[in-house]
């Protein structure tokens, strides 16, 4: 109910912004590109970034090795697939797999937002990097919209010289994209890491939020460290999932804290009435001392920023790399796919085989989110 509630704004504030994008055509002051509910934003600006970035002479090797990483994830999403198609329709097990991204919606707003903005600028501009290292020219470049949300981002090379190019250059710049974004997952990984290592105390679980009108609401307070929870001492965030878990509705929890003992009635989760509810957020706490230098909400949002950027870039890079053609559009990994099969089938029978290939690939991703929710025992 929740997401649903939070559809219909969105869907009303994209009606508004239609109407007014509508309203700026007739009067001839939008500036951009409509094509029926999409809008194309096209500029020169970075292009001189991109042109002075993509004069050192390590690309040939960087982007060799993006080509080589990009076969090996496009191998993984391919088998990743066909295993979850098997698994939902042969062995009766739902897997979790792509979903939509849409910030505020299926992931946290402002999470959500910066993790597509570096998802997007990454893939392109090092798509645009590549292709100038190749001597190939930029047109220019843009981002794609959805009335007002940003879904989209593109660096336009000259396709005539792109084409002219011998494979292993096609391969290089279709790879680009993907492996930027993989490099910077990696990278947000372990940044990730090292700020959770040096900021928090992973031995000590604070509460960082109070859900108001919850069963905790009015006798908890954000700030208090948990220390047991109905005589089970909790020393991590999977002690505190662990106890979670197993708390019915109804049921009275004692929870021990650095504040004193309190008793909470739980309630029924929306999404599990079989589970039950407390209504409050944990975290490990900030360690002693710093948390008197900067506010912890701060050094979370720098948690949280790095964790979806990582999740966002590892997921949609890889996505990407899957051979799927849109019919008006396609995936780098359309485009890998194609110039490999054309090496040894030629150029016309390549295009074929490439779609009848990255159209199974869709349909296979369509019916694993789509498939029979499996039977409880």
């Amino acid at each position: 109910m929740v997401v649903m509630s939070k559809l219909y704004i969105l869907a009303g504030l994209i009606l508004i912004s239609w109407v007014i994008i509508i309203r700026l055509e007739k009067m001839g002051k939008l500036n951009a590109e409509r094509h029926f509910i999409f809008l194309l934003l096209r500029t020169e600006r970075g292009k001189e970034f991109i042109e002075r970035v993509s004069r050192f002479g390590f690309w040939p090797f960087i982007s060799t090795l993006g080509v080589v990483i990009s076969l090996l994830g496009m191998a993984f999403v391919i088998f990743s697939l066909g295993y979850a198609i098997y698994s939902t329709y042969f062995l009766k097990t739902k897997i979790e797999g792509a979903t939509l991204v849409i910030p505020g919606v299926t992931i946290p707003f402002w999470y959500g937002i910066i993790g597509l903005i570096t998802v997007l600028v990454v893939h392109e501009v090092s798509h645009g990097i590549i292709a100038r290292s190749e001597n190939i020219s930029i047109k220019n470049l843009g981002a794609v919209l959805f009335a007002i949300i940003p879904i989209g981002a593109f660096v336009e090379p000259d396709e005539e010289e792109l084409n002219r190019k011998p494979r292993i250059s096609k391969l290089r710049v279709y790879s680009a994209g993907s492996f930027g974004n993989i490099v910077l997952a990696i990278i947000a990984f372990f940044t990730f890491v090292a700020f959770s290592s040096q900021v928090f105390d992973p031995s000590t679980i604070q509460i960082i939020d109070v859900a108001k009108g919850s069963p905790a609401d009015g006798v908890l307070e954000e700030g208090m460290v948990i220390l047991r929870i109905n005589g089970e001492e909790i020393s991590s965030t999977n002690d505190f999932m662990t106890v979670a878990r197993e708390i019915e509705p109804g049921e009275t929890i004692s929870i021990e804290t650095d504040k004193g003992n309190f008793l909470v009635n739980a309630g029924k989760r929306k999404d599990h009435p079989s589970r039950g509810f407390i209504g409050i957020r944990v975290h490990s706490a900030v360690k002693e001392g710093l948390s008197k230098i900067v506010d912890i909400g701060v050094l979370l949002f720098i948690s949280g920023s790095l964790q979806w950027i990582f999740f966002l870039n590892q997921g949609i890079g890889l996505i990407n790399l899957a051979p799927i053609h849109f019919g008006v559009a396609a995936t780098d990994g359309h485009h890998i796919l194609k110039e490999i099969i054309s090496h040894f089938v030629g150029e016309a029978r390549a295009e074929k085989v490439a779609i009848f290939i990255s159209t199974t690939t869709l349909l296979i991703l369509l019916f694993t989110i789509i498939g029979p929710t499996p039977t409880a025992a």
